[in-house]
């Protein structure tokens, strides 16, 4: 079997892997909000670029498709596409063997196969344009100063390099890694108008995510900047170790000793690769690792923020596999079965502690705040929560208890959300968000959308006890004249208590 064709059956039996787990869990937190996002579709939104929620309006069908699969098919569409592209930058630099190397390495990688490639997030599209935007650089780099070719790859990069901004801000590092290359090592580069048409293409792509924080007091900036401000903040030892750690695991242990082997070797010279393209991989990438390194000295960060630096680098270890392989034939080195199995095993435990860990990850196991922090509950029993609810809801309206169509609030974006996507669907209620902006976050927008609370209004309120906090209840509670009792919902997970969902009818609504 030829590589292209060993190439195409790895992308074939990757999908349907994907497509399997994709079905095997609820929408995460982060997920049913983004499916938020395709519900009103804008060019901007509180946290990201819009090009997540046009993923998802085009693979459910214009929201026709209410399911798990349809909703995540926009990233194992684009985990194809990805396979396929670092398969033909790997070729591209160094042959064909390669190109199949970085394709396998690429697939072992948690966070490539499923942290992206099974969950729709906005690192999913990202993740094309990311490796589209490098292929083009490299071809770039390969081209004489005067080739009558080069406008057209400058100007395909630029579109490439906006679209990956569109997906997820940290594109902006593609820009930083060129400068960067052509400050050190191509300064002629300057004097070609190719450059500036690149960068004026990327600005328009991107002009929609400027404007939109112009008129909102660049409010995305602001909430962002928190997060990642090193002024004002101690030194976090502990954030530090779990963000190394977190990079480790996420991205595979035998992945990353291959990735910073060969990392080493090509700053040495060491390996058959131009060192112009080896300094746009390292350029690319190395400053996006080392940013988010150092801000974890100070802050939370978050393994996946750094997935496409490593992504891209995975090209260096499958040329040096490539480069030590005893025969072009070979086709699977050991250490890539071994980066197998590690990412199949995690991706199986992760699906069983979701499905059946007994009861709750927390040290909250009982009382009001059942499940605090527990990470795995945001896949677990919305649905039957929402099944419950709808329940509950039209028994209030059969008895009057509650008026028809009262809405549901939600105090954050994540509670909210998952509201959205497994309540207030079946019941045909308005989820309205009530609070801080930064516990909010798209629903503070999403309120001129809908139907406001007038003076005497009656509404409910649901608080998962996982997320349950006194400040965001007290918020809310002080817009009403009193507030009834909760109804509980219990939950179990092997039959283990995990979580409450306290449902609150709150009455007479004031401003």
């Amino acid at each position: 079997m030829n590589y292209q064709k060993k190439i195409l059956l790895l992308i074939a039996v990757s999908t349907v892997v994907r497509l399997f787990f994709a079905s095997l869990t609820e929408l995460g937190a982060d997920e049913v909000y983004y499916w938020t996002y395709a519900l009103k579709l804008q060019w901007n939104y509180f946290d990201h670029p819009p090009i997540v929620a046009w993923l998802i309006r085009l693979t459910t069908g214009n929201l026709i498709f209410h399911n798990e699969i349809f909703i995540r098919l926009g990233a194992v569409i684009t985990a194809a596409i990805c396979t396929w592209l670092i398969y033909k930058l790997g070729t591209f630099i160094h042959n064909v063997q390669t190109g199949w190397y970085a394709a396998l390495l690429y697939t072992t990688s948690l966070y490539c196969s499923f942290t992206v490639g099974a969950n729709i997030v906005p690192d999913s599209p990202e993740l094309v344009f990311w490796l589209a935007s490098i292929l083009l650089l490299i071809k770039i780099s390969r081209l004489a100063d005067d080739s009558p070719g080069l406008d057209k790859l400058w100007c395909l990069f630029g579109l490439t390099a906006g679209l990956c901004i569109m997906s997820k801000v940290h594109g902006v590092f593609l820009w930083f890694g060129v400068l960067l290359y052509v400050l050190i090592v191509n300064r002629n580069l300057l004097k070609h108008r190719g450059i500036y048409l690149s960068a004026v293409i990327t600005l328009i792509i991107v002009s929609p995510i400027i404007i939109w924080n112009i008129q909102n007091n660049f409010i995305t900036y602001k909430f962002h900047s928190s997060r990642v401000s090193m002024i004002g903040s101690g030194f976090y030892l502990w954030g530090f170790i779990k963000e190394v750690f977190g990079e480790i695991a996420t991205n595979n242990p035998v992945n990353v000793f291959l990735l910073i082997s060969a990392v080493i070797l090509a700053i040495k010279g060491k390996l058959p690769v131009d060192k112009k393209e080896i300094m746009i991989l390292l350029f690319c990438s190395l400053p996006l690792i080392i940013t988010v390194l150092i801000i974890a000295l100070s802050r939370e960060t978050f393994p996946y923020w750094s997935g496409p630096a490593y992504s891209t680098l995975l090209i260096l270890p499958a040329v040096k596999l490539a480069t030590g392989s005893k025969s072009s034939l070979q086709n699977i080195p050991k250490v890539i079965k071994v980066a197998t199995i590690y990412m199949l095993i995690i991706a199986v435990l992760d699906i069983l502690v979701i499905n059946y860990f007994p009861g709750t990850i927390s040290a909250q196991k009982y009382g009001l705040k059942t499940g605090n922090l527990d990470l795995s509950l945001d896949s677990y029993g919305w649905k039957e929560a929402g099944e419950k609810f709808d329940s509950l809801y039209k028994s209030d309206v059969v008895k009057k208890t509650m008026p028809f169509n009262a809405p549901i609030i939600a105090t954050n974006w994540d509670t909210g959300a998952a509201i959205e996507f497994n309540v207030s669907r079946k019941t045909r209620q308005e989820v309205i968000g009530m609070g801080d902006i930064f516990d909010l976050h798209q629903y503070y927008w999403t309120n001129k959308y809908k139907t406001p609370l007038k003076d005497g209004d009656s509404a409910y309120l649901i608080v998962p006890s996982n997320t349950f906090f006194y400040r965001t209840f007290n918020e809310v509670s002080r817009h009403f004249s009193y507030f009834e009792e909760p109804l509980v919902i219990t939950q179990y997970r092997s039959g283990v208590l995990c979580r409450y969902v306290y449902v609150f009818r709150m009455r007479g609504y004031k401003k």
